[in-house]
């Protein structure tokens, strides 16, 4: 999942007009749209989703509790310093002081203004998730009910109030569904197994639904601020159905991972955290060899994926485990 997230920072799923502040009246459903909006939009969901999972799986208990949050907040602490020294040295981090509360609040969201916001999201998940694994079956259906309604009436309320925020990127209130379709889905599992062709068809029928929906009441200028298009990137309920028909056929005990898979999921955080260092470098060594558009984009992502991996191979070697993989 993480190559889906290099793929969609380097612009590889293409563009429509819904990226045009001037012209997403005018646009239509591409399958650009579908590649960058239905499918490379997932890795983010699916990885919140997955590490709730695997909470609920290994067994919830405040000693997991704990070692799991300590894990991201090395995490979360480790790379956006990293990158923001990388990238605007020292001098970026004082830029970093809030000048007021709400630039305060937005810094802590963001990670900083990087990608790593996402290590934020997980940590807010992880503490609802062990909440709600408590609870009784009736309470979480409810809850799993009354968090998807949130999430789909938050780009309403955006385009109501003109606060962005609430259907921002970087927002953990795009995820508080996951905890509840994680502890549901890991706490029962015999019965989704046992109704699975149904539960997959349902969930697909559902997330076709949401995101005909959404392309029609969830498109706005508001939603440019931070993001650069016109439709909410996380702030959609389709989202989580497609996660869920993911998840159902990824635990499927039948299935079995091969080398190349296992490799994969092996440095997939890793591949997460150093993309951003070598997307500028890379791509622009790739533009002093070749011009083309097309074979500069792909080059460059096929170049950072492959730079990432053998990077991540090499700083295993001197980082703490906790930090590359």
């Amino acid at each position: 999942m993480p190559v889906f997230v290099v793929i969609w920072h380097m612009g590889g799923g293409g563009s429509s007009l819904i990226f045009s502040k001037d012209r997403y009246l005018d646009h239509v459903f591409t399958f650009s749209d579908f590649v960058n909006f239905h499918v490379l939009l997932l890795a983010v969901p699916t990885f919140v989703f997955m590490a709730n999972f695997l909470y609920v799986s290994r067994g919830i208990s405040t000693a997991n509790l704990r070692r799991r949050l300590k894990r991201v907040l090395i995490l979360l602490t480790f790379w956006p310093i990293a990158f923001i020294i990388f990238r605007s040295g020292y001098h970026g981090l004082l830029q970093l002081f809030p000048r007021s509360l709400g630039s305060f609040a937005v810094t802590v969201l963001t990670a900083g203004h990087t990608i790593y916001y996402f290590f934020v999201s997980l940590i807010m998940c992880l503490l609802i998730t062990h909440l709600i694994a408590h609870l009784n079956l009736r309470f979480q259906i409810w809850g799993f009910v009354l968090a998807i309604i949130l999430l789909a009436s938050l780009p309403i309320l955006t385009k109501m109030t003109g606060f962005y925020p609430l259907s921002a990127y970087w927002s953990p209130l795009n995820f508080i569904p996951f905890p509840f379709a994680a502890v549901l889905i890991a706490q029962n599992m015999e019965y989704v197994r046992s109704k699975k062709i149904l539960l997959i068809s349902a969930s697909l029928a559902l997330s076709v639904l949401l995101s005909v929906l959404e392309w029609h009441y969830a498109v706005g200028e508001i939603f440019f601020p931070g993001q650069g298009y016109a439709i909410p990137a996380y702030t959609r309920a389709s989202l989580l159905f497609s996660v869920t028909v993911l998840a159902m056929i990824a635990t499927e005990p039948g299935i079995k991972s091969n080398g190349i898979c296992t490799y994969m999921a092996t440095y997939a955080l890793a591949l997460y955290c150093l993309h951003p260092f070598l997307m500028g470098p890379i791509t622009r060594l790739v533009a002093r060899i070749t011009p083309n558009g097309i074979f500069l984009r792909y080059g460059s992502i096929i170049l950072v994926i492959l730079s990432s991996y053998a990077l991540a191979m090499i700083l295993r070697k001197y980082l703490k485990e906790k930090v590359i993989t």
